[in-house]
């Protein structure tokens, strides 16, 4: 078949090499000048095979008063509500109970699972260097009864493939002694040794390489602003002044797929920042999530990027500098050996990860003939990308 791919970000590049491996002819158009260049450019760079839980969980209710009126750093909304914003908040309630939450886990985890032995294959294939390792992961509890729900949680989760122990706030600096730097309180964690890191840029650079060498078109600074119909079909798409024919369209497009399709997905974006800067005086060999703080950090290669928050600010780009400051300034708070902060190199970032309300993402066709969708994979595009590539892919 002749396939069209929109978005050359992380989930449509894996999505496209799915495709030809399965003997498909494949074209991916992107509005961008380079491939990964929308939310997969600077995130976090973790693979969270044992930690991809959604947002929306029981304990999450309680903070909602806080997180209204803007009294949590880590979580901002924009005031006022806009109606899909209210719309796609409803919907999400109804995920935070402990029957949603469960489903909603243990689905994100399969997925997850699967995308890390995916990846050691497709590694092969692509042979190059996108800075993966083998970092394991530490995630940070700072709240007692954060940490007991997770911790409770843990039987069921390591039946279904998460290999996360539980670690007493005694046996943190065992496992990573830069730690003992950093200026929190922390009631215990968890630990995963088969949690990973990479570059996800890198990774991007390195697919479409691999698509051009296996006969697959790419097309950059083609914005495609609609999607065309002949009846219930599928007849191609609107961009930069033109129509473009095709009758086997994927959206891979993120925080953006809602605008093209308009078909009451519930995705909308959630904005995040990453800061990637030079080692400081410590050095850490894990990965470090303050999970009630929502800040990450990661090591790729030889630079720290950290990584925080989730602002629902819809499409709005203001405040952007103020919030990468936000996230500075409670970084230097927080880790002040982990990074060099007094550097003139600091880079910041600031991307829209596409969001649905149980954190699920949407794979698959979509109710128009010919249309199918990959998107929504919220804070775990990377994690996800190779299981949700070949997920979609199966479909043809």
């Amino acid at each position: 078949m002749k396939i069209t791919v929109l978005g050359a970000g992380v989930i449509g590049l894996t999505t496209a090499y799915y495709l030809v491996k399965k003997g498909h002819e494949v074209t991916v158009i992107d509005s961008k000048d380079q491939a990964g260049a929308g939310s997969s450019y600077a995130n976090g760079g973790q693979l969270s095979y044992s930690f991809s839980d959604p947002l929306g969980k029981p304990s999450l209710l309680k903070k909602l008063p806080s997180i209204f009126f803007n009294r949590d750093s880590a979580l901002q909304l924009s005031h006022p509500l806009n109606l899909s914003t209210l719309k796609w908040g409803m919907k999400f309630l109804k995920e935070c109970t402990k029957q949603n939450h469960k489903k909603n886990s243990l689905d994100l985890l399969d997925l997850s699972t699967k995308s890390k032995f995916l990846l050691e294959v497709l590694e092969q294939d692509i042979k190059e260097d996108f800075l993966h390792k083998k970092s394991s992961k530490i995630v940070i509890f700072e709240n007692k009864d954060s940490l007991k729900n997770e911790v409770n949680f843990l039987p069921e989760k390591t039946k279904n493939g998460s290999d996360s122990i539980f670690l007493s706030a005694s046996e943190i600096l065992n496992i990573e002694p830069a730690l003992e730097s950093f200026n929190i309180s922390p009631k215990g964690a968890l630990f995963s040794k088969q949690d990973e890191t990479g570059n996800p840029l890198l990774f991007c650079n390195s697919l479409v390489n691999w698509l051009k060498k296996n006969g697959a078109e790419l097309i950059f600074n083609r914005e495609v602003k609609a999607i065309e119909y002949k009846g219930n079909a599928v007849k191609g798409y609107l961009a930069n002044d033109e129509f473009y024919e095709a009758n086997k369209i994927v959206i891979c497009l993120g925080a953006l797929t809602e605008k093209i399709i308009n078909t009451g997905l519930s995705i909308i974006p959630v904005r995040g920042y990453s800061l990637t800067l030079d080692p400081g005086s410590v050095s850490f060999s894990r990965s470090i999530t303050l999970t009630d703080r929502r800040m990450l950090f990661t090591k790729l290669g030889k630079k720290i990027r950290i990584t925080g928050f989730a602002d629902f600010y819809g499409n709005r780009v203001d405040n952007q500098d103020k919030r990468c400051n936000d996230l500075l300034e409670l970084s230097k708070e927080v880790a002040p050996l982990l990074a060099d902060y007094k550097s003139s190199d600091i880079d910041s970032w600031v991307g829209y990860r596409p969001l649905t309300p149980s954190g699920i993402p949407v794979i698959g066709p979509c109710s128009k003939k010919g249309l199918f969708i990959n998107s929504g994979h919220g804070f775990y595009g990377w994690t996800l990308a190779c299981s949700s590539g070949k997920k979609l892919a199966d479909y043809f």
